[in-house]
């Protein structure tokens, strides 16, 4: 595993050395590497700056100049008395030995612990696999979220939910992931 860490090390001081030459060979080539610097750089999925455009949340930073009606909801958790299985983002997965990604957020509950919607939104999919289902909301057309997991529901495909309506119980674990246009985003400032 060290030597494996020593290869990775490695060749992140090559790529950074390779990038502090293009930035030093002239104007061009700056011009091709420092957008996609700017875009590594910056958090571009962090959760509030994808949904704070629709919805306020406590403590964001930057909020969008025109907000929609739903500017005083505040984003919560979709579910009581949760524990963080494994957050956001990769990790080391010991059975196959690598680092793998996870793009949304495992939570341990309670068997049978009630998940509602962290915003109104439309029920677009609902998939059912070893008798749990996966539920799948679209949200302003802009974000969607993900609820998995759920062992009863008690909304059906193409209904209209609230923010905070009743999706259904879980078995003894959530899956839940917040997902904008560009693909997933960290949903670690829901669980504050």
């Amino acid at each position: 595993m060290l030597h494996k860490f020593k290869l990775k090390l490695l060749g992140v001081i090559v790529v950074i050395t390779v990038v502090a030459l293009i930035m030093q060979a002239g104007q061009v080539s700056r011009q091709v590497v420092e957008p996609v610097l700017n875009f590594i750089m910056n958090n571009k999925y962090d959760v509030g700056a994808v949904i704070s455009r629709y919805v306020y949340i406590p403590g964001s930073s930057h909020l969008a100049d025109s907000l929609p009606v739903t500017a005083n909801t505040v984003l919560k958790p979709p579910c009581d008395n949760w524990e963080v299985e494994r957050g956001y983002g990769w990790y080391w997965d010991q059975q196959e030995r690598k680092t793998k990604f996870s793009s949304g957020m495992h939570l341990k509950v309670k068997e049978g612990t009630m998940v509602k919607t962290i915003a109104a939104g439309q029920l677009d999919d609902i998939t059912w696999a070893d008798g749990q289902a996966t539920v799948l909301l679209r949200h302003n057309g802009e974000f969607y979220s993900l609820y998995g997991g759920l062992a009863n529901l008690q909304a059906e495909q193409g209904n209209i939910l609230a923010a905070g309506e009743s999706l259904g119980t879980t078995a003894t674990s959530l899956y839940f992931e917040v997902r904008g246009k560009d693909g997933p985003v960290n949903p670690h400032s829901i669980f504050k």
